[in-house]
Formats: structure tokens, sequence, C-alpha cells
């Protein structure tokens, strides 16, 4: 039961880390659609972000103008992310430059949010360390938006296939070194229990 169990961890490990290798290489040589596909990834990202601080505002206890700021952001962050992902399927003529630059304004107003709101919830105990980092990253993102918008898309878009073609890779060698120690441990297993069994027909 338990060796089935592992044989199809692994053969599902296997099996999606080559469609992450795949999705990678695809995503390293698209050269017509990289922009639309990368205004998708940040429109993912803020979506994602944006759910995550309506579900979570609950529980931080931030004073009344903080909390409204942080709900504007949130649903700031919700909408465009929605419009970020939907726009570039409907082959839409919008100037995909501008669209970078409202993405980039709504990145450096997100971060300013999670900076305050991580400085004003350090000694509330949450952990506020996703806070920053979240902040860090779109700020980072923010900044190379204004400085490379044209060429930002490509290089990013280029990142994101590397890092998913080593993480495919990873999980591939992950489960076929995993297999290798599972057989070798079978077949010690199997060589000491014969070996036990031989001794106690001998007594």
């Amino acid at each position: 039961m338990q060796d089935s169990f592992l044989k199809r961890h692994l053969t599902l490990s296997i099996l999606f880390g080559s469609l992450l290798m795949i999705l990678g290489i695809y995503l390293m040589f698209q050269q017509e659609s990289f922009v639309k596909i990368f205004i998708s990834i940040l429109g993912l990202f803020l979506a994602g972000s944006g759910l995550f601080t309506l579900f979570s505002l609950s529980g931080y206890k931030l004073g009344k103008r903080s909390k409204i700021a942080t709900l504007v952001k949130a649903l700031i962050s919700l909408g465009l992310g929605i419009t970020a992902v939907i726009v570039p399927l409907t082959a839409a003529d919008v100037s995909w430059k501008v669209f970078l630059f409202v993405i980039a304004i709504e990145l450096v107003f997100s971060a300013a949010i999670l900076f305050l709101d991580a400085l004003l919830l350090r000694k509330s105990g949450i952990v506020v360390t996703g806070m920053l980092s979240e902040g860090v990253f779109s700020l980072v993102v923010a900044i190379l938006l204004f400085v490379f918008p044209e060429q930002i898309g490509s290089m990013l878009l280029k990142l994101v296939g590397v890092v998913l073609i080593a993480s495919g890779l990873g999980m591939v060698f992950w489960a076929y070194r995993i297999r290798k120690i599972n057989r070798q441990f079978n077949t010690q297993a199997i060589e000491v229990e014969a070996v036990v069994v031989d001794e106690s027909s001998k007594d």
C-alpha cells in the first residue's frame, strides 16, 4: 500500500516537473506575445495579493484610516489584476506600455501600504515578513517597469522560464533519486529477510 502510494507520488512529480519544463521552454521562446503573457502574470499576482489582503484584513488591528487605505489597495489590486488577466486574452487594441505604467503605479501604491501596515502591525504579534517581502517585490518590479517598460516583459518572462525549467528539472531528478533509494532499500530489506529466514531454518 505504502509502496503503491510512493510510486503514484513519484509518477505525478515526474509528470508535473516535465510540464513545468515544457512551460518554461515555451515562455523563454515567446517573441510576439511575451508582453501579453507578462501582463497576465502580473495580473495574477495583483489579483492574488488583493484577495489575500481582503481575507486577512479582518485580522489586522489597524486604525480606521489605515484599514480603509488597505481595503482600497486590495480592491484596486483585485480589479486591476482581473483586468490585466482578461484584456490580453480579448485581443483588445490597447497601449501595452501605458498599461504597464498603470500596473507600476499600482505596485508602488501597494508597496507603500504594505510597508505602512507592516510598521503598524510589527508589535501586534502578526508575522509581517510576508508583507515586507511582497512590498519589496512590488517596489522592485515597479521600478523596473518604469525604467525598462518595453524590455522588462521579455527579460522577466525569460527569467520565469528559467525558474520553471530549473524547478521542473529539480522535481524530476528528485523523483528519480527517491525511486532509486526506495529500490535499494527494498532490495536490502529482502536480503535481510532472506538471511533471517535462512538462519532460522538452520536452527
